[in-house]
């Protein structure tokens, strides 16, 4: 079962982050290659919300990946899974999930992002190549964030991580 987590300390508190991670709209300003949030069900920051995001593939192909809250408390913690029943994903993977967790720090908010799948069959074997990619993906995220809240820091928001230079509400419909 590869699982990567990865830490950082960002410039706002755990409200405002808690705010920004939990609104599966707002995940084209920070998920890696989230291009498009669609049929949001539920209210940001509950459980059992559920939203597909399109994801730009490196083929240059869109993906469609289904995911659901599986728990969330303002503002310590959330945690979604990807929805594989009835996937081509369902072949190689039993589960897929993301935690992040958000503990207030001198600064600002300790962030702890843990993302695991649960492999099945032939794909166990590829569980190193798995967590490179986990990791990778957890350490774009992680410096979105940050830049998002820096830019909060410098001035350019206001009561929340705003838009940062190329990314207009255009580009999270």
């Amino acid at each position: 079962m590869p699982s990567v987590t990865r830490k950082r300390l960002l410039a706002a508190p755990p409200e405002e982050v808690f705010d920004l991670i939990s609104d599966p709209r707002r995940l084209t300003e920070w998920w890696p290659r989230v291009v498009r949030v669609e049929d949001v069900a539920g209210r940001p920051g509950a459980e059992r919300t559920r939203w597909t995001n399109v994801l730009a593939a490196d083929s240059g192909r869109k993906l469609r990946l289904d995911y659901c809250c599986l728990a969330s408390s303002r503002p310590r913690r959330y945690e979604w899974e990807h929805e594989l029943q009835g996937t081509p994903f369902a072949e190689h993977m039993l589960s897929q999930t993301t935690e992040i967790l958000l503990e207030p720090a001198s600064g600002g908010t300790a962030v702890k992002t843990t993302s695991t799948h649960t492999l099945r069959g032939t794909a166990r074997l590829a569980g190193f190549a798995m967590k490179r990619s986990q990791k990778d993906m957890l350490e774009a995220a992680l410096n979105r964030l940050e830049q998002l809240f820096a830019a909060e820091v410098e001035g350019t928001g206001g009561g929340g991580a705003g838009p940062v230079s190329g990314d207009t509400p255009a580009d999270r419909n």
